[in-house]
């Protein structure tokens, strides 16, 4: 005999944010100088009856388009980044993706980027999952500081 008992509650739930962060500006961090380095902060949620059922990895990307002429930007362009799903955890996640100064080109009047923050479920096979999310960080402009170049 063989029993799987299906629960009655909430099965599944998750939310995203995410925000960017001037390091060494003041907010809202939406003009960020490009010799500054700055952070994309990361909160999600996965919670439920069935979480601890489920192990694999969350796949975290930065994505920037530019708004006229310029780069479209991958900031994990070189690799991804993977964030262990932790099932017996409390279903709290948090990542900081530190971007360093000049990462992002600031040539003449100070180019604009729209930005987004994308989560994605990768199974224990490596495979995507049925789990995705994304947080629109809005119109970004980055300038240089004539006075420092």
């Amino acid at each position: 005999m063989f029993e799987i008992t299906i629960p009655t509650g909430t099965p599944l739930t998750g939310s995203i944010s995410a925000k960017i962060v001037d390091k060494e500006g003041v907010p809202p961090g939406n003009i960020i100088r490009a010799d500054d380095d700055w952070a994309v902060k990361f909160h999600w949620t996965f919670k439920g009856q069935l979480a601890s059922c489920i192990c694999g990895e969350w796949c975290l990307h930065v994505h920037m388009e530019s708004i006229g002429k310029g780069p479209e930007l991958d900031l994990f362009e070189d690799h991804d980044v993977r964030v262990p799903l932790n099932p017996c955890g409390d279903g709290e996640y948090w990542y900081t993706f530190e971007v360093p100064a000049g990462t992002v080109p600031a040539k003449g009047c100070g180019p604009v980027y729209k930005a987004v923050a994308t989560l994605t479920y990768r199974t224990p096979c490596d495979k995507p999952g049925p789990i995705a999310g994304f947080v629109d960080l809005g119109l970004v402009q980055f300038y240089r500081d004539e006075k420092n170049d």
